[in-house]
């Protein structure tokens, strides 16, 4: 799960690309999300920490996508965010 957060901020402070991001995360993103699920059920005060975080990197990408080269890679970024801020309740 930490590592779905860092790829993605990898992209907003521009040490990966969109495309690049979304590759690594097809694999990591499967396996988040009931690691999410787990921590949202053990740990409520430490998924509500990461839930803030994800609004605030994925409102970065959002803020990127008009201007983007690779807007569809960014929205699937946000898209797998929105999955794990979802999971983390």
């Amino acid at each position: 799960m930490q590592q779905v957060i860092q790829t993605a901020s990898a992209v907003v402070d521009g040490r990966l690309t969109p495309r690049e991001a979304v590759t690594i995360l097809a694999t990591m993103t499967r396996d988040a999300l009931p690691a999410a699920r787990l921590l949202r059920q053990q740990e409520p005060d430490v998924a509500e920490a990461y839930r803030q975080l994800i609004v605030a990197v994925g409102r970065e990408l959002r803020r990127q996508e008009p201007t983007s080269d690779e807007p569809r890679y960014l929205r699937a970024l946000t898209e797998d965010l929105a999955n794990l801020h979802q999971a983390l309740g």
